[in-house]
């Protein structure tokens, strides 16, 4: 587990109670010891003018919730200034010029103490008592009358001096380390608190879903054979499959979060992407799991102005997935409550009518592992909130009153209109190196809508054909002519999108039978994107998404070579050996039922020693898959141990299963000598098209394997808002 580094701001949030009783402190022991050491033990020198100032400077202290927002980021500056001018200026002024008596070495010792209890960094501790002893040292010299005189007594009390700083420098170091250590075992105590949460929401949900499914299925009959499933059994079956499947990609996106989050992972500022803010909450309600309609018809949104913003998209919606979350349950024992999403200037709120956030609770709010008291919650969901919006160069803040709402406001920088053109010009032209010349299919039966699209399409140069229904649609592919990709709509008269799609697949005499397949709808749910990807269509786009939405999505498409076909076998890798190592059996299987449905032979090995024996038997293999994680003989080892072979089998492509994300992993992959990595859950297109290029390459003669970390992480499909891809 990674701890970051503490910024200004986390050390400024844990220390305002200390800075506040500080300034009273100072504010009140100034003057009250002038008063002691000048009146009832007397002391030979003291100075009011210097009490004072060092009284007046703490006020500020006090009233620290009361500074302008814009002086915030200067308060811990002022706090150390504070106490160097306080503390050791001060202390070692009055001790020097009242010839370091016991009374006053006795001071400066307690003084060297109270500054390690309140500086726990051992370097800025002695930094600042060297500034402000130094500084009060020369002060007092300049000031005073006489030469000052060392005895040979305050000589020897000067030497502990040194001691002293020292030994509180450790104390502060040794408090530190105890807090870190602290913080760090209530952080992993939560942490797995949260994951056992979050785990069993998902699981329980699945469990749900398959008790649904058992009682939708018809009973066998007595010669043991099942019944056919038609009509409402067979859509209420696709619904339970939609609900499932969402209840798994929600739970590996709390996984994503969760790590992303405890290994501090930075937002890369290569996957932020111009995006209407509108569309993508709209996103976010569509699809965010509602446990059902009632709770569903709790949440509106409301769109007072729409504006372009900079974000990740999936990071965002995981953003308002935790603020969503979080605002449901606290309004689920109100039944009158409710939750509003509003998008207005620049800005979007998640304003609930619940139960409202304690005033104890809000300055603490955004700390990781903190819940407020909501056991539903992550415990680093608000944290990520706020890592996620500093990354968009915005904000987000929290107003609550107790018994009547909770807002959460999330700020966002505005988008220049040359910056928005720049952009724009920049995804044409991205556009127009993938879509210049291919030929699309448009099947559609709104007239307009063609319309809208096929202009759309020609500012990229692409040839678009027209088809009012899936009927016309499947005769054209049919024909000779060859097609890119079909962008089809999914309710159609005559014959409708998943319909065609199906018959279009089952063909094999045609040219197009493989050709790519986008759904091209209105309708919301995860249920179509299921119908989707079961008739055999390679993705979904939104009708409402806009123009350079479109282009970035079929961009995407085009470039992952996305196959979704659940019975489509293809012939692409015919005649390909593929070698599979995996010490998980489940994960074998799958990675090879992906692979014979390319028409590829699996060979499979359980372990990297295994795989080395398989190409010591002379086997023609292709490419290997081989998993990070294994026991004996990983896979780093493994690649490394091929890559430094003298046959033939030196430059196989191989390709990478890991479940970890990180940058050093990948880097650690790519210099072992692998072609790619794969983050897990994987799917079936992103496998077949990382084993196309890797073919492609092989069959263009470029060398493979140590080619360098030369590609860049990008997201395998909107499917899915954990699986990542690299690339030498």
């Amino acid at each position: 587990m990674i701890i970051p580094r503490e910024s200004m701001q986390d050390v400024l949030d844990r220390s305002r109670f200390a800075i506040r009783w500080g300034g009273v402190l100072g504010l009140v022991c100034h003057p009250v010891y002038y008063l002691v050491w000048t009146y009832l033990l007397p002391q030979p020198y003291d100075n009011l003018p210097l009490r004072l100032s060092a009284a007046l400077i703490c006020i500020p202290l006090i009233f620290q919730a009361r500074w302008p927002k814009r002086f915030n980021a200067y308060l811990l500056v002022y706090w150390h200034v504070c106490l160097i001018y306080v503390l050791p200026f001060v202390c070692t002024f009055l001790a020097i010029r009242n010839a370091f008596s016991t009374m006053w070495m006795m001071t400066e010792v307690m003084m060297i103490f109270i500054m390690a209890l309140c500086i726990d960094n051992p370097f800025l501790l002695m930094g600042c008592i060297g500034i402000g002893m130094l500084s009060g040292a020369l002060a007092a010299v300049a000031s005073s009358p006489a030469p000052i005189v060392l005895s040979t007594a305050n000589q020897s009390d000067l030497a502990v001096l040194p001691v002293v700083v020292l030994c509180s420098m450790a104390f502060a170091h040794a408090i530190s380390k105890g807090r870190i250590f602290v913080e760090k075992n209530r952080a992993l105590q939560a942490l797995a608190g949260s994951i056992a949460h979050e785990m069993r929401n998902p699981l329980s949900q699945l469990k749900h879903v398959l008790d649904r499914v058992e009682e939708t299925l018809p009973a066998l009959t007595e010669g043991g054979r099942a019944p056919a499933l038609f009509g409402a059994g067979a859509a209420l079956l696709y619904r339970h499959l939609a609900h499932g499947q969402l209840s798994i990609e929600r739970g590996l996106r709390v996984i994503a979060m969760t790590l992303d989050e405890v290994g501090a992972k930075q937002i890369r500022s290569d996957s932020l992407a111009y995006l209407s803010a509108a569309a993508t909450t709209r996103k976010a309600l569509d699809e965010y799991g509602f446990a059902d309609k009632k709770e569903r018809g709790k949440v509106r949104l409301v769109v007072l102005e729409d504006f372009t913003f900079k974000v990740d998209e999936t990071v965002y919606l995981f953003t308002l997935f935790n603020l969503i979350k979080n605002a449901l349950h606290h309004i689920a024992p109100l039944p009158s409550a409710t939750l509003t999403l509003t998008v207005d200037r620049h800005s979007v709120t998640v304003r609930d009518t619940g139960s409202g956030i304690a005033p104890d609770i809000l300055p603490h709010l955004f700390e990781p592992f903190r819940t407020a008291g909501n056991s539903a919650g992550t415990g680093l969901g608000l944290a990520y909130c706020q890592r996620a919006m500093r990354a968009f160069g915005g904000s987000i803040a929290c107003r609550s009153e107790p018994g009547k709402f909770t807002q959460f406001t999330l700020q966002f920088p505005p988008v220049t209109e040359s910056e928005l053109a720049a952009h724009e010009r920049a995804v044409l032209e991205r556009a127009r190196a993938v879509l210049d010349g291919k030929r699309i299919l448009l099947a559609d039966d709104d007239a307009a809508h063609r319309t809208r699209t096929q202009r759309t399409l020609a500012r990229v140069g692409a040839l678009v054909s027209e088809a009012e229904n899936g009927e016309i649609a499947l005769t054209m592919l049919r024909e000779a002519t060859a097609y890119d990709l079909v962008l089809m709509d999914v309710n159609m008269p005559v014959l409708d999108g998943y319909t065609a799609t199906e018959r279009l697949r089952a063909g094999r005499d045609h040219p197009n039978a493989n050709v790519l397949v986008a759904a091209y709808t209105s309708e919301p749910g995860n249920v179509a994107r299921v119908l989707a990807r079961r008739a055999g269509m390679d993705d979904m786009i939104s009708k409402s998404c806009s123009s350079m939405e479109l282009f970035a999505s079929l961009q995407a498409l085009f470039e992952n070579g996305t196959r979704r076909a659940v019975n489509q076998r293809f012939d692409d890798f015919s005649g390909k050996s593929i070698l599979v190592a995996d010490d998980d059996t489940y994960s074998r299987l799958v990675a090879k039922a992906y692979l014979e449905r390319f028409g590829a032979s699996v060979v499979e090995a359980e372990h990297g020693q295994a795989v080395l024996e398989r190409l010591d038997e002379g086997l023609a293999i292709d490419a290997i898959v081989v998993d990070m994680n294994m026991p004996g003989m990983g896979g780093l080892d493994t690649a490394a141990a091929i890559r430094a072979r003298s046959d033939a089998y030196a430059n196989v492509p191989i390709v990478a299963l890991t479940s970890y994300a990180d940058l050093g992993s990948v880097q650690a992959c790519m210099g072992a000598g692998m072609n790619e990595v794969l983050v897990k859950p994987v799917q079936v297109g992103s496998l077949y098209a990382c084993l196309t290029r890797q073919f492609a390459q092989q069959g263009d003669g470029a060398a493979g394997g140590n080619a360098g970390l030369a590609g860049a992480l990008y997201a395998a499909g909107p499917a899915s808002g954990t699986e990542r891809t690299v690339q030498a």
